[in-house]
């Protein structure tokens, strides 16, 4: 652009109404206004002044979806004036990298709360050590750790410890190391507020007993582990638990006795597991006498998943028995489906925020206890949805439609052996799922000839999508001339894609299908057959076809055993980005991969 073009352009800004520069500064985030409007004038600088001041956004600054170029000139230039005002942090960012140099550099000597996105295991001691050392740093209003466990391949025995640290609320959405040292928790008295993704159940109670103050616990567990019974003995009360939320597979007995051991004064209860008894109030688990322990109890909500048989009648007599929770107001209803092998309980209005349909007759079969009140519409928290049916049936998605009315995702998982194609293709129905920016397509039949038509051509607003690689070639392949522009059509909005089990074999135009794409990340196949090698051929084909790339993950790369070799492998990868950016305007860095256990892997991350 020419200096008279570019004056012309800073005259015409310069012109705009106060009131429209405010406008307009709504679209852009706290970062992005300081690094692009503060030191034009002094005009521009007391408008930044007045408009970010209300709602402490000048105190409160989020780095989580700052690009890699725009983060180099807050650091340089915005961010040393503005040090001695910031009392709030979130550092990380959704383009993968760290942003540690804040932490390095400067003080923030008022800071009193701080979230940590995508940590990198070997600096987060150093990193919650830095904040202690901070004069003016006392205390923690809360500290979110979130940890996520696919951007880096990380220790298993993380060193884990914030017992120095006088945090109030901890919280950890990333899944916490398999091997968690809980005692390195010992002396976080100051803890209150607990959200936490573990491994295993028995992960879970020495973590209650080191954390004896705890007014709120929200935990997530993948997996039961070993068997907890002889160990809930050793708990001790939570005298200041007042809500307690479980979602994971252990048995309904074990909670029953977990929650008695930990506090009868519970107010709030919230259970989401997985049985195998029948009836739900099976061994009096969650009978009215396990509920007349909890005099002080306000609400109670759950979802239990049961293995159905041959042998369980109709759950008239479950209703008769479970009435009481509707009685005493701990839920409005209570709603049972049963399937051929799965069943499903849970309590209405529906307390989480993620649900299963194993069945399309879901919405004929489901029962009420109240049947009076059965029309309400109870799924208004539910964001993530998880299909195991197949979606021909348009009445099946107009019901989903009408009743997840704030639906933000859904994971297909395709079934097996039902992928029989209709007459009518699915662009055809006149349904659309206009609320879904997110689709994962997962789990399809490889070697079928038979593909249904994929479930995006119904979600106009989609935003981000997770698919198999040979899945969807195999769609682009076979659908008709107009699915396929409708496809692209949809592609042509998408910002961020992950494609598993990539396969460099199946290329034919597949980088060309996501030119707009912003943020994409590819999973390689861990198949013996992947070869060792010290060039990615294709690296060129996908840098000319997305010319908006901010972010690229390349996970599960298969490294070299020879020590040259992998270096030789890294230098190529980053000789490649350098024929497309500018030196100096991207950030990129390698991982070893631990997790595969029998392959030399790495993850290669790259940010502009």
């Amino acid at each position: 652009m020419s200096e008279t073009k570019s004056s012309q352009l800073t005259t015409c800004l310069e012109d705009l109404s106060t009131e429209l520069l405010m406008s307009i500064f709504d679209y852009l985030t706290s970062i992005e206004i300081l690094v692009a409007f503060c030191n034009l004038n002094q005009r521009f600088s007391l408008i930044i002044y007045y408009y970010l001041q209300p709602g402490c956004r000048l105190t409160q600054l989020d780095l989580n979806h700052t690009g890699y170029s725009t983060y180099k000139l807050f650091l340089k230039d915005i961010l040393p004036k503005f040090k001695s005002t910031i009392t709030s942090f979130k550092v990380g960012s959704d383009y993968h990298y760290g942003q540690v140099d804040i932490l390095n550099q400067f003080q923030l000597l008022r800071l009193d709360s701080l979230t940590v996105h995508l940590i990198d295991s070997k600096t987060i001691v150093d990193i919650l050590q830095m904040f202690l050392a901070y004069n003016r740093l006392q205390w923690f209003d809360r500290i979110n750790l979130i940890i996520d466990e696919h951007i880096r391949g990380w220790d298993e025995e993380m060193p884990f410890c914030v017992q120095n640290i006088p945090v109030q609320k901890l919280q950890i959405t990333g899944k916490a190391p398999y091997v968690f040292a809980q005692h390195l928790m010992s002396g976080c008295y100051s803890i209150t507020h607990l959200t936490i993704h573990l491994k295993f159940d028995h992960d879970l109670l020495p973590l209650l007993y080191y954390l004896p103050n705890l007014i709120e616990c929200n935990v997530q567990v993948d997996d039961r582990g070993r068997d907890i019974s002889n160990d809930l003995s050793l708990l001790e009360p939570l005298s200041c638990l007042k809500q307690f939320k479980y979602d994971g597979l252990m048995p309904s007995i074990h909670l029953r006795r977990l929650v008695l051991e930990i506090n009868q004064h519970i107010q709030h209860l919230l259970i989401y597991t997985q049985d195998y008894q029948w009836p739900f109030y099976a061994s009096d688990t969650f009978s009215s006498e396990f509920f007349g322990c909890l005099r002080d109890l306000q609400t109670f909500h759950f979802y239990i998943r049961l293995i159905t048989s041959d042998s369980f009648g109709n759950p008239t007599t479950y209703f008769d028995k479970t009435k009481f929770l509707i009685e005493r107001n701990f839920c409005q209803n209570i709603a049972c489906v049963l399937s051929k092998d799965i069943g499903q309980i849970f309590s209405l209005p529906f307390a989480f925020d993620h649900f299963e349909i194993f069945e399309k007759t879901f919405f004929d079969e489901i029962q009420y206890a109240d049947h009076e009140h059965s029309r309400f519409n109870y799924w208004h928290r539910v964001h993530h949805l998880t299909l195991h049916v197949n979606i021909y049936n348009p009445i099946f998605l107009k019901s989903i439609q009408e009743t997840f009315v704030k639906l933000r995702s859904i994971d297909y998982q395709v079934p097996h052996f039902s992928l029989t194609p209709e007459d009518d293709e699915l662009h055809e129905y006149h349904i659309r799922l206009n609320s879904v920016k997110k689709l994962i397509i997962r789990d399809s039949v490889k070697h079928g000839c038979h593909v249904p038509q994929p479930l995006f051509l119904l979600t106009l607003n989609l935003r981000e999508l997770d698919i198999d690689h040979f899945y969807l070639m195999q769609i682009l392949s076979m659908v008709s001339q107009q699915t396929h522009h409708r496809i692209l059509a949809t592609f042509a909005q998408l910002q961020r894609v992950t494609v598993r089990q990539f396969d460099e074999r199946l290329l034919e135009s597949f980088f060309s299908y996501f030119c707009q794409i912003k943020i994409f990340a590819l999973i390689f196949t861990t198949y013996k057959m992947q070869i060792y090698r010290t060039k990615l051929p294709f690296l060129d084909d996908l840098l000319r076809s997305m010319p908006k790339l901010v972010s690229l993950k390349l996970e599960h790369v298969k490294k070299p055993h020879e020590y040259y070799a992998g270096i030789e492998l890294q230098e190529n990868v980053q000789d490649t980005i350098a024929k497309y950016y500018p030196k100096g305007t991207y950030w990129c860095k390698w991982y070893d991969d631990h997790r595969q256990k029998y392959h030399r892997c790495a993850t290669f991350l790259f940010s502009t």
